[in-house]
């Protein structure tokens, strides 16, 4: 609770919680103790009354890990209980998986030295599907990894917890968790190097039957389209993902590093990017519109470059929504920018860790 409402007071906390003012008082002074809370005084409301005192966490005092690997590069974040970055270190991009695993094991090794307070674990995001007993990467298309070990080979002899998840869930975790505790059902969409999704329904992370569940981007929206890098044809993730505008706008004679680069030109007038955008945007539309449909959330949050060109990109996919859909499918549903955007992923990551913390250990693990 103190987490969710920095300073809150004692008192607050018993009405919410339904427990004794006793309770709260013998918890608060045991977490005070441990250093995890610190106490403020606040004016008083009135002359006649004591000054409350609110509880705030003591943000340093436990840290957390967050490692995501991506098609490009990786990132290693040393957070504190607030996600507050300490520390941070990228890894570029090593062709081959076990070269990539080492030097990201290496990132972990120095921000484990460089951590001035207690560690509560190592989070890590991968890519594709994973095997969630050994935290195996199965298939990864993008990367190219097909049954690596990834999280033996990160975590080695390291006794620090080690908890893992796909990009997509710990991004939709990020948001919930640092973000928008209060949005229950929604839908994160990731657009990187392919399109992923994470799922949370009723304010919990869907994973399915076999934690595949949000893998939209290999959804087929064209029964003879483009072959995707998974074998199948017409994938979502050939027309929509930051790969596919890459390539589209080359197909026009352009260069561009990332669709990033190809926003920011379209942002300052250039048509050939606004036609290309203008095109991504339909088949945005088209698998925004096909989750509404099959899933009904109450918002579709979106990251990346989607995220930063917004607000040229919201007019088109809806001009194109409103043309694939009947008023009554979309009457509730929104579609935002993510708050995090670019590192939802690895703050998703550190929510993973924090989130067993806070909700499985006991208060002064």
């Amino acid at each position: 609770m103190i987490r969710e409402h920095p300073g809150i007071s004692r008192l607050e906390i018993a009405r919410e919680s339904k427990l004794s003012p006793t309770a709260v008082t013998m918890i608060t002074a045991r977490l005070v103790q441990g250093g995890l809370l610190v106490e403020k005084k606040l004016e008083a409301s009135s002359h006649l009354g004591r000054r409350p005192t609110a509880l705030y966490l003591q943000a340093n005092s436990r840290l957390a890990i967050g490692v995501e690997i991506t098609p490009a590069d990786a990132y290693l974040v040393l957070t504190d209980l607030t996600g507050k970055t300490v520390e941070e270190l990228e890894v570029p991009h090593q062709a081959d998986a076990n070269s990539m695993l080492e030097q990201v094991h290496l990132g972990i090794l120095k921000l484990i030295g460089r951590a001035r307070s207690p560690l509560l674990g190592v989070g890590v995001s991968l890519p594709g599907i994973l095997d969630p007993v050994t935290g195996k990467v199965i298939a990864a298309t993008n990367l190219r990894w097909h049954d690596v070990e990834a999280i033996a080979a990160l975590r080695r002899d390291l006794i620090l917890p080690f908890y893992y998840e796909n990009n997509s869930n710990l991004s939709a975790l990020a948001e919930w968790w640092f973000g928008s505790p209060n949005l229950k059902n929604f839908v994160f969409v990731t657009f990187r190097g392919g399109i992923g999704a994470g799922l949370i329904v009723g304010g919990h992370l869907q994973q399915g039957a076999s934690f595949r569940a949000g893998e939209f981007g290999h959804m087929s929206i064209e029964a003879k389209g483009r072959v995707c890098l998974c074998g199948n044809r017409g994938c979502w993730e050939e027309y929509a993902s930051d790969r596919a505008i890459v390539r589209s706008y080359a197909q026009g004679g352009g260069a561009a590093e990332s669709a990033m680069e190809i926003v920011q030109r379209a942002r300052a007038g250039e048509e050939m990017a606004l036609a290309v955008l203008r095109e991504a945007a339909v088949y945005m539309a088209l698998g925004f519109a096909n989750i509404a449909v099959a899933l009904n959330p109450e918002t579709i949050v979106v990251d990346d470059f989607v995220a930063a060109g917004w607000d040229i990109l919201e007019p088109l996919i809806w001009e194109r929504l409103r043309e694939q859909r009947q008023p009554f499918w979309l009457s509730d549903l929104k579609i935002v920018p993510s708050e995090h955007a670019l590192d939802s992923s690895r703050l998703g990551a550190v929510a993973l860790v924090l989130s067993k913390y806070f909700h499985e250990s006991g208060p002064l693990a």
